[in-house]
């Protein structure tokens, strides 16, 4: 999985510690233009599920499911603007309004 973080993505991130990940969450939907990521937070490291993986970008860990490399034609672009996370391929933009969460464990 081939994931970009943009320069003013990598500044809203910029408060995420060595002990955090990422955690992206979505919604597969009905068909393929709905793959929307529906959530964004950031989780102390665990343990991955059965269908998780980690993809490392810079010092950014995610954890995805593992089949977002076909969900998203192996491309995802992260972006920020006006307060939310953007996120797109080389064929569309799924999401422009997804924010941040923090959760505590």
């Amino acid at each position: 999985m081939n994931i970009r973080v943009t320069p003013s993505a990598k500044e809203a991130l910029r408060n995420v510690e060595q002990n955090q990940m990422i955690q992206l969450s979505f919604d597969r939907g009905s068909c393929d233009i709905v793959n929307t990521i529906y959530e964004m937070k950031i989780i102390s490291k665990r343990s991955l599920q059965s269908y998780e993986k980690v993809v490392t970008v810079e010092d950014l860990e995610f954890i995805v499911d593992d089949d977002m490399e076909e969900v998203y034609d192996n491309e995802l672009v992260i972006d920020h603007a006006a307060g939310a996370f953007i996120f797109k391929n080389h064929n569309q933009i799924f999401n422009n309004r997804v924010g941040l969460r923090y959760i505590n464990s």
